[in-house]
C-alpha cells in the first residue's frame, strides 16, 4: 500500500484544537456556576439560630413518654422533676422491684397549732461566778461541761490584797485589846474616884469606835472568802493566807469558762458560769393570728428530729407582749422539763399546742416518706408504671402515720416499700 504524501495528511495540532476548546469552555461554565451557587445565602443548618423545641415537641418525639422538666429542691441532694409523670418505669421493673402502695387517708385529728422553737438555757438558773477578791489564778478545778456542786471549790487565786485586809485586821484587833484593856483600868480610877465621869465616859466611847472598827474587818475578811474559824485562827503575821478559793454558788453544768492558770483577774471578771439544766425554756415563734390561742399555763408538746418518737412536756410561763415588726411574730417562753439534759442549749424544736375540738386532715404512713435535700417528698402511683414526685409540707405525727398539709389529695396512692429505688433511679435519669 502506498503511503500517503504530505499533502494529504492533516497536522497533528489541528485535530486536537477542537476537543480541547470544548473542554475549556465545559471548565469554565463549571466554574461560573459553583461561584453563583457559593455566593447564594443559604438556611443554616447548625444549631446557632435555630429555635429551641418545647418540653411539649420533645415529649412528643420520645416514644409517648413524657420529658420531665427540672425543680431543685432545696439542699441541691437530688433535682427533684414535676410533671405529669416525673418517673416512668417498663411493667416487668416495676414487677421486679415489688413495690408496695398506700392510700392518703381522711381522718379526724386533734386540732393543733404547731410553730418552731430554739432551747435555751433558765435564765433565773444560771449564774455567773466572780472573784471575791482580784490577783492572780493559781489553780482552776472545773473544766466546761463538768457537773459541780454548790461550794465547790472552781479556782483558786493568789491575793494581795487579801494579804494587806489580813493584816490590818490584826492591828485593829490588837488596837482593840489595849483599849479594852484601858478602858478597864479607867473604870476602876472611876470608881476609887482618881477620875472624873467624863474621862471615863470619853474612854468608853473610843471603846466603841474600836468594837465597830474591829466588826467592819472582820466582816470584810468574811466578803473576801474567809470562814469565822479561819478568821479566829488569825492570831498573828505567820497565819495571813495569801490564797482564796473561788466556789461555786449553785449546783449545776459548767456552760461558760474564761479564766485560766498565771491570769489576773478582778472582782467584776467573770470566772465562769453554772447552769442548772434540769429545766430549760424553749423560745418559741408565735405568729399574730394565733395569739388568741397562746395563753399562760397552757400545756405544749415539744419534739426534735434527734429523738423520734419521744415528746418533752411543756408549760407556757411567759408571752413577750412585743411583736417583731420584721417576722410579725412574738415569742412565748416555755419552760420544759429536761432529763438527763436531752435537751442542748440551741437546738432547734417543733412546738406542738393542742387546741379544742378535732378536725379532719389527711394523713400517709411515715415509710413513705423521702428526704431530698431539707425536703420531705413522696411518690405518687399515677398507674402502670407512672410515678409523679410531689412535695409535701407536714405536720404533727399520729402513730406510724403523719399529717399532711398539703402535696396530696385523699385516694391518691403513694408509694411505701420501694420508694428508696424509685428515689435513686430518678437522680440517675436527671443526672
Amino acid at each position: 500500500m502506498d503511503e500517503p504524501t504530505a499533502e494529504q495528511e492533516p497536522s497533528l495540532p489541528s485535530k486536537r484544537r477542537w476537543p480541547l476548546l470544548i473542554a475549556g469552555l465545559a471548565l469554565l461554565v463549571i466554574v461560573i456556576v459553583a461561584a453563583i451557587i457559593w455566593r447564594r445565602p443559604t438556611k443554616s443548618t447548625g444549631l446557632a439560630g435555630r429555635e429551641v423545641p418545647s418540653v411539649e415537641s420533645v415529649s412528643r418525639q420520645t416514644a409517648g413518654r413524657e420529658v420531665p422538666t427540672v425543680e431543685s429542691i432545696s439542699g441541691n441532694d437530688v433535682a427533684v422533676p414535676t410533671g405529669k409523670a416525673n418517673l416512668t418505669l417498663a411493667p416487668e421493673m416495676v414487677a421486679r422491684i415489688k413495690l408496695q402502695f398506700a392510700e392518703v387517708k381522711a381522718q379526724l385529728v386533734a386540732n393543733q397549732l404547731r410553730t418552731t422553737g430554739t432551747v435555751q438555757a433558765n435564765a433565773y438558773k444560771e449564774t455567773r461566778v466572780t472573784p471575791l477578791v482580784g490577783g492572780r489564778v493559781t489553780a482552776v478545778h472545773a473544766q466546761l461541761g463538768d457537773h459541780v456542786k454548790k461550794g465547790q471549790t472552781l479556782a483558786t487565786i493568789f491575793s494581795t490584797d487579801l494579804a494587806q485586809e489580813q493584816m490590818e485586821y490584826l492591828k485593829v484587833e490588837a488596837n482593840l485589846n489595849l483599849h479594852v484593856t484601858q478602858a478597864e483600868r479607867y473604870r476602876k480610877l472611876a470608881e476609887i474616884g482618881a477620875i472624873s465621869v467624863q474621862e471615863k465616859q470619853e474612854i468608853e466611847a473610843q471603846l466603841q469606835e474600836h468594837h465597830a472598827e474591829h466588826a467592819s474587818h472582820r466582816q470584810r475578811l468574811k466578803l473576801l472568802g474567809l470562814t469565822d474559824a479561819q478568821i479566829d485562827d488569825l492570831k498573828n503575821a505567820s497565819n495571813v493566807r495569801a490564797e482564796v478559793t473561788v466556789p461555786s454558788p449553785s449546783s449545776g453544768v459548767i456552760t461558760a469558762r474564761s479564766v485560766n492558770v498565771g491570769q489576773v483577774v478582778s472582782m467584776p471578771d467573770s470566772l465562769f458560769s453554772v447552769t442548772d439544766l434540769s429545766t430549760v425554756w424553749v423560745m418559741g415563734n408565735i405568729y399574730e393570728k394565733d395569739f388568741g390561742v397562746m395563753r399562760m399555763g397552757a400545756k405544749v408538746l415539744i419534739s426534735t428530729p434527734s429523738y423520734p418518737g419521744r415528746q418533752f412536756s411543756g408549760t407556757i410561763s411567759y408571752l413577750d407582749p412585743r411583736v417583731d415588726p420584721n417576722t410579725r411574730t412574738a415569742q412565748a417562753r416555755i419552760e420544759v422539763a429536761n432529763p438527763n439534759q436531752a435537751l442542748k442549749i440551741g437546738m432547734f424544736v417543733d412546738v406542738a399546742l393542742n387546741t379544742t375540738g378535732t378536725q379532719e386532715a389527711l394523713v400517709i404512713p411515715k415509710a413513705a416518706l423521702q428526704t431530698v435535700g431539707s425536703d420531705q417528698v413522696v411518690f405518687v402511683h399515677l398507674g402502670g408504671g407512672q410515678f409523679q414526685v410531689r412535695k409535701l409540707q407536714l405536720a404533727e405525727e399520729v402513730g406510724d402515720a403523719v399529717r399532711v398539709v398539703s402535696g396530696v389529695s385523699a385516694g391518691e396512692q403513694v408509694v411505701t416499700e420501694g420508694s428508696f429505688f424509685l428515689r435513686a433511679e430518678m437522680g440517675r435519669r436527671v443526672n
